[in-house]
Formats: C-alpha cells, structure tokens, sequence
C-alpha cells in the first residue's frame, strides 16, 4: 500500500500531532480574573469597566471646588499694573479695593493686597471696559476699527469708488 506522504513529511506530521497533544493536556489559565471567579465578563467588559471607573474619578477630581484667591503678596519687581493685567483687573480696581494704597507707584515688597470682588467672583475675568484693547493709536485715531468686517470693507470701498479714488 502506498503512503500519501513521504518519510520526511510523515516525521513533521507525528512531530505537530505531539505538540498539539502536549497544548491540549496542559491546563488552560483563566482568561480573566472575572472568569476565575465564575462570571462570565470578557477581557474587553472588563477592561471597559476599568475605563469608566477611572473616568468618573477623574470628573469627581475635576469638579471639586478650586481653592479661590482672594489677596496677593507682592514681590520683587511687580508693579499694580502688573498685578491688575495678571489678574484681567484694572489699576483702579485694585486701588478701590485696597483704600491703604493713596499712590498706584508705591507698593512694597511683602505687601498683601486684596483682589477686587470681580476677580475673586470670577466676573470680570477676560472681560475689560477698554473699547479700544488691541488696537494701535493709529487706528484709535483715524477711527478705523482694527476688526473690519466684510461689510463695512465693501462699503468703504464703494465710497472711495464713487469719489473717484483707486482703492483703499
């Protein structure tokens, strides 16, 4: 009778059986520890679960309350405008908030000064009355707005069409 397969192929053939018996005999280990215990979680339920714990800790972290400041100590070199600009505050709040300042230019080192009720609120944060911060003097003084709009851009330039001028 004739072999399907040669001497060779037949040795490479018992070699594979043998160590598919060897894997099949040895004792698998739990996937898990969930499947250890008896339940039927997977790997990825598990890891899954892992995440979403971590994740509300994380929120409960995020969302306890800051520690607000309510005073600053002055240091070596910090001047009031210095203070009120770290602050998004104005000179003048901060003077109306620490009566025992009479001159903005004399501050001292080690000197504590309170912070307006604004910042400590939190409502003036980013927030400035100055209708002209971020423009040059130029543009504060020739009235054109540093943001112009499309708009107003297509008008100007109608107007210096009709009054017989190239384009501005």
């Amino acid at each position: 009778m004739f072999g399907l397969f040669t001497k060779s192929e037949n040795k490479r053939l018992d070699a594979v059986r043998e160590r598919a018996k060897k894997l099949a005999d040895k004792p698998k280990p739990p996937a898990t520890k969930a499947t250890a215990t008896g339940s039927s979680l997977s790997k990825k339920a598990v890891a899954k679960a892992t995440k979403r714990k971590a994740a509300a800790n994380a929120t409960a972290k995020k969302a306890a309350p800051k520690k607000i400041k309510k005073d600053v100590t002055v240091r070596s070199g910090d001047t009031l405008s210095d203070i009120a600009k770290k602050y998004s505050t104005s000179v003048r709040q901060m003077m109306a908030a620490n009566p025992g300042i009479k001159n903005a230019d004399k501050i001292r080192v080690g000197q504590v000064l309170k912070l307006p009720k604004e910042v400590i609120t939190g409502s003036s944060i980013g927030k400035t009355n100055n209708p002209y911060q971020g423009q040059s003097s130029k543009e504060i003084t020739s009235g054109k707005s540093k943001r112009e709009t499309a708009t107003q851009r297509l008008k100007r330039k109608a107007v210096t069409k009709r009054r017989g001028r190239a384009d501005a």
